[in-house]
């Protein structure tokens, strides 16, 4: 059954003029912007909602309420949805960024392999002195997290010549992994990883995975790499790990408290990239994800499911 097209759209991502002017320019459909305030106000009157991040509220009285969509792939920043009436279809934007993802992990294990840091160091101090770098043939790469993202790396790894290892909440064959296993059975891994490579999402199950114990069980030439979420890596477990040589160095593109502060003692840890969750920025960024949100809506109003659907039990 096709469900009528509701007369407006309501957007909840930004408050100036500019952004909503961008948001605007995306489709020719009647958008309402709200601010978080007025968003609680609306809630009754609102059948389709485009958002970001979301305040914690009470969301029973959202009766009319047919589609949440979000523009980010982790929506963890916005649960619970505390109230939310039963048949709500919660959707978000995962896949729009596989790209830009599996590419930065790329950058990041072949800059650690082929020690441009140490390049980079000599060149500032106009040192001309040839210095032996390494090959990701043969490596072994361990992916937690085997979804869009994680499977696309998984492939590019594999015609690398690397061995790929990976986690999924429901082991099974996946294309180009040697090896799949539960979250469970990670540390039994660890001793035989040389990139340790996270694209999970942020759930109970997921917070804090990557701990002091898990660093211990990496041998000392390993490298992590985080692209998800911060809260999935202790980081103060990580910054002893990479001060006492635990680990040869780590990436780090999501941390617990975004923006990084000036004062964060990580920015002078060694051997360790920070990226400013940037990972998967896209050129024209929001036009993109208002896009694939309205292809979503436009899905819906069809009668079919949207192409990214949450399950709210699990957290993705």
């Amino acid at each position: 059954m096709v469900a009528p097209r509701p007369n407006v759209v309501h957007v909840c991502v930004a408050s100036d003029a500019q952004t909503r002017a961008r948001i605007d320019a995306t489709t020719d459909r009647r958008l309402v912007h709200l601010n978080q305030d007025e968003l609680a106000r609306a809630l009754p009157d609102i059948e389709v909602l485009i958002a970001s991040v979301l305040p914690q509220l009470g969301w029973s009285s959202a009766k009319r309420l047919r589609l949440l969509q979000f523009l980010s792939s982790g929506v963890d920043h916005s649960l619970p949805l505390l109230g939310l009436p039963e048949g709500v279809i919660v959707a978000n934007a995962r896949g729009l960024h596989v790209a830009e993802m599996r590419d930065h992990a790329l950058a990041m294990m072949l800059g650690f392999e082929r020690s441009l840091s140490v390049f980079a160091k000599l060149q500032r101090d106009s040192r001309w002195q040839p210095t032996p770098a390494g090959t990701l043939v043969g490596k072994t790469v361990t992916i937690l997290g085997l979804g869009q993202v994680g499977a696309a790396i998984a492939s590019a790894c594999a015609s690398l010549g690397m061995r790929v290892l990976g986690s999924r909440s429901m082991p099974s064959p996946t294309p180009h992994v040697d090896i799949v296993f539960g979250l469970e059975a990670l540390e039994e891994h660890l001793p035989n990883t040389d990139y340790l490579v996270i694209t999970l999402p942020l759930t109970s199950k997921t917070a804090g995975v990557i701990g002091a114990t898990a660093l211990g069980r990496m041998k000392p030439a390993a490298v992590l790499i985080h692209l998800s979420r911060g809260g999935i890596v202790d980081e103060d477990a990580l910054t002893r790990a990479l001060q006492n040589g635990q680990i040869k160095g780590a990436a780090l593109d999501a941390f617990e408290t975004e923006p990084l502060a000036a004062s964060s003692p990580l920015w002078s840890v060694p051997n360790l990239v920070i990226t400013p969750h940037s990972a998967g920025l896209l050129d024209r960024h929001l036009e993109r994800a208002m896009a694939f949100a309205l292809d979503n809506i436009a899905r819906v109003e069809r009668g079919d499911p949207p192409l990214t659907p949450i399950n709210l039990e699990r957290g993705y």
